[in-house]
């Protein structure tokens, strides 16, 4: 899919560089947008209207469970697909981000080959195979 929006809302700056580049990379055309924490990330919903957001779950203020909160409360944003990525690999966070309706679980890659791989793996299925709402 070229054409596409992505809000990436990280608060780590090299980790949202990697990923940010390695999505670009896999999906050319793709606008990824990023907000630096959680308030920024719901504001950001406001105005754009990506296909779909990817979440860090340990962030100040606000953090992606919240975030993925109030993303399912808002009828405008209630369906979009939401991505948690996160360092942890904690069985708490994994189902504390399903019960809350995010789309996946992801850990953060740890390497500069891993965030390739998976913004291949996220371009591959998100916006090649699966249908998203509109």
């Amino acid at each position: 899919m070229t054409d596409a929006a992505l809000l990436l809302v990280e608060d780590n700056d090299l980790d949202a560089l990697l990923l940010t580049s390695a999505l670009r990379k896999a999906c050319p055309g793709l606008n990824v947008q990023r907000a630096h924490d959680g308030e920024a990330g719901l504001d950001a919903l406001e105005t754009m209207k990506p296909e779909m957001v990817v979440l860090d779950i340990s962030m100040p203020g606000l953090d992606g469970i919240e975030v993925l909160e109030r993303i399912r409360q808002n009828d405008k944003t209630s369906a979009m697909p939401v991505i948690m990525c996160s360092n942890s690999d904690s069985p708490v966070d994994v189902l504390r981000s399903y019960k809350k309706h995010a789309n996946a679980y992801v850990q953060k890659p740890d390497s500069h080959a891993g965030y390739d791989e998976l913004a291949a793996s996220l371009s591959r299925f998100w916006f090649d195979e699966a249908k998203l709402p509109r």
